[in-house]
C-alpha cells in the first residue's frame, strides 16, 4: 500500500522539485509560461475533456453538488472562525475555501485512478474555478467586475465544452486531437511552475 501511494505521489513531487531546483539555479521569469498555461493549455484541457462524447455529465451531478457544498461550507466555517478570533477575513477565508484542485488534484487523480478519473477531476476543478473567480473575488473586493471575471479563457472553455457535450456537437477529429495535445501540456506545466514559485517563499516566520 505504501509503495503504491509513493508511486502515485512520486511523479507529482518530482516535477515540482524539477521546477524548484531549476528556478533556484536559473531564476527564470515564468510569467509568460503561466499566462500561456492559463489562456491556452488549461482551456484546451477543459474543453477537450468536457466536450467528449464519453463524458456523461449526468454522472457527475452529485460530485459537482458535493464540490459546491465543500467549498461554500468551508467558507462559512472559516468566516465564523475568523469572526470569533478577530482574524482578517480576506486573509483567512479564501485559503480555507479553495484547495489546489489544479496543480495537485488533476495529476493525483489521473495517476491514482487513470484517465477515467480525469473527467471527475476536471469537474471539481471547474467548480472551484467558477467559485474562486466569483465568491473568492468578491471576498477580496466588493467592487469586483464580474463581467471581466467571466472573460476568463478557462471559464469560457468550460462553458463551451459543456454546451458542446449537451448538444451532441461533433468536431473534426484532427481538431480534437490538436486540443488534446495542447491540453496534455497543462498538468506538467502546472506542477513545474508550482515548483518555481516555491523558491520565492520566505520561511523566516515559520
Amino acid at each position: 500500500m505504501i509503495y503504491q501511494i509513493f508511486g502515485i505521489i512520486f511523479p507529482v513531487v518530482a516535477i515540482v522539485l524539477v521546477g524548484y531546483f531549476y528556478a533556484g539555479k536559473f531564476q527564470p521569469n515564468m510569467q509568460t509560461a503561466n499566462s500561456i498555461n492559463m489562456n491556452i493549455f488549461l482551456p484546451a484541457l477543459m474543453f477537450s475533456v468536457l466536450s467528449k462524447e464519453s463524458f456523461q455529465i449526468q454522472n457527475y451531478q452529485a460530485l459537482a453538488l458535493s464540490g459546491v457544498i465543500v467549498v461554500l461550507g468551508s467558507g462559512i466555517l472559516a468566516w465564523a472562525v475568523a469572526k470569533m478570533l478577530n482574524i482578517n477575513i480576506k486573509t483567512f477565508v479564501p485559503p480555507m475555501m479553495f484547495n489546489n484542485t489544479g496543480n495537485v488534484g488533476l495529476p493525483i487523480a489521473v495517476l491514482a485512478f487513470g484517465e477515467i478519473a480525469l473527467g471527475a477531476a476536471v469537474v471539481l476543478f471547474a467548480i472551484e474555478m467558477v467559485l474562486h473567480f466569483t465568491f473568492g473575488a468578491y471576498i477580496l473586493s466588493k467592487n469586483t467586475n464580474f463581467v471581466s471575471v467571466f472573460k476568463s479563457p478557462i471559464l469560457i472553455a468550460t462553458l463551451l465544452g459543456l454546451i458542446a457535450n449537451l448538444t451532441g456537437l461533433q468536431f473534426w477529429i484532427p481538431m480534437t486531437q490538436m486540443l488534446e495535445l495542447l491540453g496534455d501540456a497543462a498538468i506538467p506545466l502546472l506542477l513545474f511552475t508550482l515548483g518555481t514559485r516555491l523558491i520565492g517563499i520566505d520561511y523566516s516566520d515559520w
